[in-house]
């Protein structure tokens, strides 16, 4: 077995989650925040066969696109802190995937 935790922005969210439940693949899923442009994402957990796992790999690089946008963000000048708009890359997916041993449930 093998834990996937996902981290999409809420506008990737629902089309990855109609493929989720289309496929039967079980998610548990969190509310979560990016410190650096302060955006809602979505968190999700999913315990999965290692089999599966290029399957549901190859759903996240359909449902979530990254993107750039204009953002005010906070940059340090070398003395102090100031607001500027620039571009910055948004949406995607980020996966962290770990090997699980045992699963217990009560």
């Amino acid at each position: 077995m093998e834990l996937l935790i996902i981290i999409v922005q809420e506008v990737d969210y629902e089309c990855l989650a109609q493929k989720f439940v289309r496929n039967k693949i079980l998610a548990t899923k969190f509310s979560t925040e990016g410190l650096y442009l302060n955006k809602k994402n979505i968190t999700m957990m999913i315990c999965i066969e290692k089999e599966r796992e290029d399957e549901i790999l190859e759903y996240i690089r359909q449902s979530c696109k990254e993107r750039v946008e204009e953002r005010r963000v906070s940059e340090y000048n070398g003395h102090m802190f100031e607001d500027v708009v620039k571009g910055v890359k948004v949406g995607g997916a980020t996966v962290f995937t770990m090997d699980v041993d045992k699963i217990l449930k009560f």
